[in-house]
């Protein structure tokens, strides 16, 4: 059993700071506790009381025991665990988050978008929180997140966590793609990206009105579209008896770059509008819905669509946070960020193994699909052992 990203990965552990006094005498290495935690949590183990079970019943477990170098593994009480997580330095775990994923990201094409964490708010409680929120930062090519911003106070806190991951040069190389929900189609931030030579999709909605009100009028001006692209297939959703089926078109100017002038808003080149059919399969009722965005670059219709269509992934990666890992349910009052750091660490690790074997089957029998994955991890320890071993792709 190969053990290289492991004993990397516990090693960068090591680094983060224990805010627990008398160091000298810990029998819980801060380290240990949370790989075996991140270890519980791929294993389907989402509470603290299902993790402390997991610990304690794992205790003589062999890839710990050859891991930690260690003949025996002390396990703390349900109480040391929690506090030992409630207290890591979210800073620190993220600084590890990033670096473990940066080897897995091409960084082409970027959505951001913000998960309200449901079992933050304490109102009612202890005092008059709200809810906090993670903004997620999502790498639409490898489909993986690579790394966060916290949010301790309410929604309107995205724009300047969004304007500090502009600045931020792990993410952001010129020629990057981003895409992002209308909150964030704000002036600062689009002439931000265009000024750092990046690239945007921003919708348009009710936030800037005056910007819709002429995003459409302007679309409306052109007789026909620069050129228009339908998916070719009606496809059912999941869960659902709906039918879905989108058409974008695009205009730009083809005498210059930009397709509409703004005093604010700087090098509109394509505007996009995207008419959505949802149709119902018992009724035949359809419901039309029609969305507008800009972009500050020309390509195709298709490529625009197949970029619009790739920002949804990061809100696939949030359906997974909450049906593989229980987001959603976890309550964690005082501070959230490390636990959801760590979910967020498993819900990769299934992404990249899901990535690599998407085509195969998993022990040659069962359909890999992220559900599959989990529950393979949920039975065998050497599977959950070789998740962490796959080959970066740098």
């Amino acid at each position: 059993m190969k053990y290289l990203q492991k004993k990397k990965l516990l090693k960068q552990l090591e680094t983060i700071k224990d805010f627990r006094r008398h160091r000298e005498k810990i029998i819980y290495p801060l380290s240990e506790i949370l790989f075996m935690t991140l270890f519980s949590l791929i294993k389907g183990d989402t509470t603290f009381s299902e993790i402390h079970l997991s610990l304690s019943f794992n205790k003589d477990n062999k890839i710990y025991k050859k891991l930690f170098g260690k003949s025996k593994i002390r396990i703390p009480s349900r109480s040391t665990l929690h506090r030992i997580l409630m207290n890591t330095s979210n800073d620190g775990l993220e600084v590890i988050f990033r670096d473990y994923f940066s080897k897995y990201v091409v960084k082409n094409n970027i959505a951001v978008d913000g998960k309200w964490l449901r079992g933050s708010d304490v109102k009612g409680q202890y005092s008059e929180q709200s809810h906090k929120l993670v903004l997620n930062i999502l790498d639409k090519d490898a489909k993986i997140v690579m790394g966060h911003k916290f949010i301790e106070n309410d929604k309107s806190h995205e724009i300047p966590a969004f304007t500090e991951i502009l600045k931020d040069k792990s993410f952001c190389n010129e020629g990057q793609i981003f895409t992002f929900d209308a909150l964030m189609t704000q002036v600062d931030i689009l002439n931000t990206i265009n000024t750092q030579k990046n690239k945007y999709i921003a919708k348009v909605k009710g936030n800037q009105k005056l910007l819709k009100d002429k995003v459409i009028l302007i679309s409306n001006n052109f007789v026909n579209p620069i050129e228009t692209y339908t998916d070719s297939k009606l496809y059912k959703t999941e869960n659902s008896n709906k039918s879905v089926k989108r058409t974008v078109d695009i205009f730009q100017n083809k005498d210059t770059n930009i397709v509409m002038y703004h005093d604010k808003f700087e090098n509109i080149q394509t505007i996009i509008r995207v008419t959505k059919e949802s149709t119902n399969l018992i009724s035949g009722e359809i419901k039309t819905t029609i969305e507008h965005l800009i972009a500050n670059f020309k390509t195709t219709a298709e490529d625009f669509y197949n970029k619009i269509l790739q920002h949804w992934r990061v809100e696939t990666y949030h359906y997974h946070l909450d049906m593989l890992t229980k987001e959603d349910d976890h309550i964690s009052y005082v501070n959230p960020f490390s636990i959801s750091i760590l979910r967020g660490f498993a819900i990769n690790l299934y992404q990249l193994y899901f990535n690599k074997n998407k085509d195969n089957k998993i022990l040659d029998a069962i359909p890999t699909t992220m559900a599959n994955i989990k529950h393979i991890c949920q039975r065998d320890d050497n599977f959950t052992s070789d998740i962490f071993e796959l080959k970066p792709l740098k």
